[in-house]
């Protein structure tokens, strides 16, 4: 019977015994106090939570570096098993999702035949680490690869955190929050309630004593609870372990749960939160989730869908020190397409352009918002793993809105790609004659689909964009100017 092994990060706050008990490969974040570099648990508690404590030391966190990732790999591999299955804090919250994919690539050439899995659980603390455990049993009771997955998925889908934190200084320092909210917050003192789940940490009240907090926290876990049977709870905390024995004991005694955990963040965690945070992760017996094994029969058609559409792109530039990632924005018709060629001539750049990929990925498009969803995600996905490589790219879009442009400010962000947006423009007149001679024409070079009728909604919908761009007017059809602004940008960024 297959192997499977599990890795994750030390986001996961799992307790020591249990990690050990299911031989889960940890892989840890780092954390920087004053640029010196420690490997999360490196430090003692006693020795962390001083340095942690003194205002003189900036305290930061790093993701893990893909080789830590892949010597991971390679351990579970000489240990004995058939594959790898590593989950991942949220992408949202730090690279190290994308660090883990990294070295997944890495593993393809460096491990030939032993697969390596990648999954993001969408949780931080114990509702990442509830996720992991399922896994690690699922695993340790002989499941497959896409069983334990499968496992793992459903039970990051039902798990949920709230905690209270003692003070919003440390949110303040690590530049979370701004430092007028934390000064507000301690004149008053106040201390917020957070709550995270999907992916997303929102606040949901405040009170004034942790004795308060602890109720609220109780009260939102059943509040938020549809199911009758009894939960998973884990008790958090942050060189906070007296409060934690007296939260375990009030959830014992309200939620009667059927399994009761207690752990205690690791460094990474409590840079963020301080100490004498306070902290429920729980999951529901029987999680919210799609039809049987949907999420890995999703997880499964990206990576094929990605595969497809990189097969798709013409020979791939080499690999650049300072990779730029190029953003296209504009109406159908302003001559984005155009600028893409222009650029990929003097620059050595994948392009990656919707409308081609679409026909790339379905024989017949349907332009439906499903479909689009399913293009877009494809895309983005290639784009984060070109990137990661090191490629330029281009991505070609309309990209109109700040909601579908901060997916792609987000890429940069997580792969360190310069960020180059481009506006494109074109007086109406402009657009509306060369829609016109495109259907006549039936120019080749032209991949859009789009009608007059299309033009005009997108019109009403386009939104100003945020970040710094550059503004190109396509109406002469000369973009000298413009070019040579572009081209000196990507110099820097090759620089």
């Amino acid at each position: 019977m297959p192997r499977i092994a599990i890795v994750t990060d030390s986001s996961a706050c799992l307790p020591t015994e249990l990690a050990e008990r299911y031989n889960v490969r940890i892989v840890p974040l780092s954390l920087l106090f004053d640029g010196t570099v420690f490997r999360d648990g490196e430090l003692s508690q006693d020795e962390f939570y001083a340095r942690l404590r003194d205002p003189e030391q900036r305290a930061t966190t790093a993701a893990p570096a893909p080789g830590e990732f892949l010597e991971a790999f390679r351990a579970a591999q000489a240990a004995g098993a058939s594959a790898v299955l590593c989950l991942t804090l949220s992408s949202r919250y730090s690279g190290t999702h994308s660090s883990a994919i990294n070295a997944a690539d890495l593993a393809v050439r460096e491990l030939p035949g032993f697969e390596v899995r990648v999954i993001d659980t969408g949780g931080i603390a114990m509702a990442h680490g509830l996720a992991v455990l399922d896994a690690a049993k699922g695993a340790a009771a002989g499941g497959s690869l896409d069983e334990t997955a499968a496992t793992a998925c459903r039970a990051a889908a039902g798990a949920n955190l709230v905690g209270v934190l003692k003070t919003t200084r440390y949110l303040a320092r690590s530049g979370r929050v701004p430092w007028i909210v934390h000064f507000v917050t301690s004149l008053l003192r106040i201390k917020p309630i957070i709550a995270a789940s999907a992916g997303k940490t929102r606040a949901v009240g405040r009170v004034r004593t942790m004795t308060k907090g602890m109720e609220r926290m109780i009260d939102f876990v059943r509040r938020n609870t549809a199911s009758d049977r009894p939960l998973r709870v884990a008790v958090m905390h942050a060189d906070a372990s007296g409060q934690a024995q007296v939260l375990a004991e009030r959830v014992r005694d309200t939620l009667a749960p059927a399994e009761l955990l207690i752990t205690e963040f690791t460094g990474v965690m409590a840079v963020h939160t301080g100490p004498g945070f306070l902290g429920l992760a729980w999951q529901a017996p029987e999680p919210a989730r799609f039809p049987e094994d949907v999420a890995m029969r999703r997880t499964s058609l990206l990576a094929r869908d990605v595969v497809t559409l990189e097969a798709a792109l013409r020979e791939l530039p080499p690999p650049a020190e300072d990779p730029p990632l190029i953003v296209l924005s504009g109406l159908p018709g302003s001559g984005k397409s155009h600028l893409a060629r222009e650029i990929a001539r003097r620059y050595p750049i994948a392009v990656l352009e919707s409308d081609a990929l679409r026909k790339a990925l379905v024989e017949r498009p349907s332009y439906s918002q499903r479909e689009s969803a399913r293009l877009f995600a494809v895309c983005h996905a290639l784009l984060e793993r070109l990137l990661l490589r090191r490629i330029p790219v281009l991505f070609d879009a309309t990209n109109l809105k700040e909601i579908h442009r901060r997916p792609l400010y987000d890429i940069a962000e997580r792969t360190g790609a310069r960020l180059l947006v481009i506006e494109v423009r074109a007086a109406e007149d402009l657009v509306r004659r060369r829609m016109e001679s495109r259907l006549a024409a039936g120019n080749p070079l032209d991949r859009s689909d789009a009608t007059l009728e299309v033009y005009e909604m997108m019109r009403r919908e386009a939104e100003p964009i945020e970040e710094p761009h550059i503004v190109v007017d396509s109406a002469t059809g000369d973009v000298g100017g413009a070019m040579e602004r572009i081209l000196l940008e990507l110099e820097r960024a090759r620089a």
